[in-house]
């Protein structure tokens, strides 16, 4: 696995093409624009007539482009555009937008020499962007930065067949890096030059460590238990689990069947939050972040200096949680405790009437301003605005740790924890000193993840200061 890097380049080809399509649009815009500046020349009278041809024909070229299948990476040829359809797709956009303008007897308030010399400038522009394109995408797909990094479960007939496949073809973006079978004395020791691994825990290790893009299992029907076991233990990762068609399909009747070079394979489950959705909701929560630290600046400078007055110690209390991918990071808070009676690994959770907790403190608990400098967490990327809550590591339930309680517990570690979160606006958020209640968290904090939309974050949010009014649990 030498060209899986700890800190790679994320691409996918839906992200890349995505970015290409923008990028085509963008110079349709630039060029129009700029050649309007040039002539006939910035005035008030036409200057929104030519702001809005343009930017509407900048759009209605993306679309073309994309229902004509410019926006497809095909790994036989690499992505290139054939320069005679660029110019005949991109001519037939020009001159249905002409008809449409003379359609509506708008095209006498265009010049034709900014018509014509913006057609030209633009092809041409495309013209060498599209060879631009090529070259870093091929170069992108030669080392593996675009390919969809595949680890095989199985080295049985029907993996091996699976696996030749998917070596041998040239018109695939997986690509296969690592094949696990943990049955030490029926497996190959290698299939078409991998070596077989027998642990799946170092499946799971290089999940965590490298890019690993979708594990696919290749196993009988007759193991459906062992499936079922793997599939449990797999639950941990935030990357996609597929099974090669025709085998436990019964179980998940409503799965998904991709098929990659002719082979269909059962999408068992997709990671939650993926390509265009993550960074959508990256963007949302660092703007948000950055703009409520903005605002909220002359509070924290408040309730740090009350802190300070209060008790002894530091402002902030910075404990060890765990995150994305079950990662642990630094998360931040205000400090509600007295330094001498805080315990880093929360094996006791903080009761009604707790004496640990300072006179400051219990209002900051109370009001959950406690969590404000979870803020700096989301600008760093640790964290989202809205999410499952990281749990204190040694954090319990009547006694037992959280994933003792909860099967699926590691689960809601799939996606960013989060300041607030579905289970958190429910009412299910405080003490857990009995087994319900981390069991109800877990049932929502899934929900969420499943049913996750930027619509969906934005009502948890105003749904959050609705329940901090009401809430009771916090102490």
């Amino acid at each position: 696995m030498d060209y899986l890097t700890k800190k790679g380049i994320k691409l996918t080809e839906s992200i890349v093409m995505g970015l290409i399509g923008m990028s085509d649009a963008f110079i349709v815009l630039v060029t129009g624009l700029g050649l309007y500046l040039f002539y006939p020349g910035w005035s008030e009278g036409s200057s929104i007539t030519y702001l809005s041809a343009i930017f509407m024909a900048a759009n209605f070229v993306f679309l073309v482009f994309y229902y004509a299948d410019f926006y497809k990476i095909n790994t036989q040829s690499g992505f290139k555009k054939p320069i005679g359809k660029l110019v005949a797709v991109y001519s037939i956009a020009f001159l249905v937008l002409i008809s449409f303008t003379f359609a509506l007897k708008n095209s006498e308030e265009f010049s034709r020499i900014w018509v014509f010399s913006w057609y030209l400038v633009s092809l041409v522009t495309l013209g060498f962007a599209q060879l631009f394109y090529a070259r870093v995408i091929n170069n992108w797909y030669a080392k593996g930065m675009i390919s969809r990094n595949t680890a095989v479960i199985g080295a049985n007939d029907q993996a091996i067949r699976l696996i030749e496949s998917l070596c041998e073809s040239n018109d695939s973006l997986l690509r296969v890096v690592g094949i696990y079978d943990e049955r030490k004395d029926r497996a190959p020791t290698s299939i078409c030059g991998h070596l077989v691994n027998n642990s799946i825990d170092d499946l799971i290790k290089e999940v965590r460590e490298h890019r690993i893009d979708e594990v696919i299992i290749a196993l009988p029907w007759s193991a459906e238990n062992r499936v079922l076991e793997i599939l449990d233990r797999l639950k941990v990762l935030p990357v996609p689990v597929r099974m090669c068609a025709d085998m436990l399909g019964f179980a998940f009747p409503y799965s998904e069947i991709k098929y990659y070079n002719g082979i269909p394979l059962l999408n068992m489950r997709d990671k939650p939050i993926d390509e265009w959705d993550a960074i959508a909701k990256s963007i949302f929560d660092r703007i948000l972040a950055t703009i409520g630290l903005v605002v909220a600046a002359p509070l924290l400078l408040v309730v740090a200096a009350l802190i300070k007055l209060d008790s002894a110690g530091p402002v902030f209390f910075i404990q060890n949680r765990y995150g994305f991918n079950n990662k642990p990071f630094k998360v931040y808070k205000f400090r509600t405790l007295h330094v001498d009676k805080q315990d880093e690994s929360a094996e006791t959770l903080v009761t009604k009437g707790d004496s640990r907790v300072t006179r400051i403190g219990s209002f900051l608990r109370r009001s959950s301003l406690d969590e404000l400098p979870q803020i700096l967490n989301v600008v760093k990327g640790d964290m989202s605005i809205v999410g499952p809550r990281p749990h204190a590591m040694s954090a319990k339930a009547a006694g037992k740790y959280y994933q003792d309680v909860v099967t699926d517990y590691a689960a809601r570690h799939n996606v960013k924890p989060g300041i607030t979160g579905w289970a958190q606006v429910n009412g299910w958020r405080g003490e857990t000193d009995t087994e319900e209640k981390i069991l109800k968290r877990v049932e929502y904090d899934l929900f969420y993840i499943s049913n996750w939309s930027i619509w969906f974050d934005i009502r948890i949010i105003f749904l959050t200061f609705l329940a901090l009014i009401n809430d009771k649990n916090a102490y």
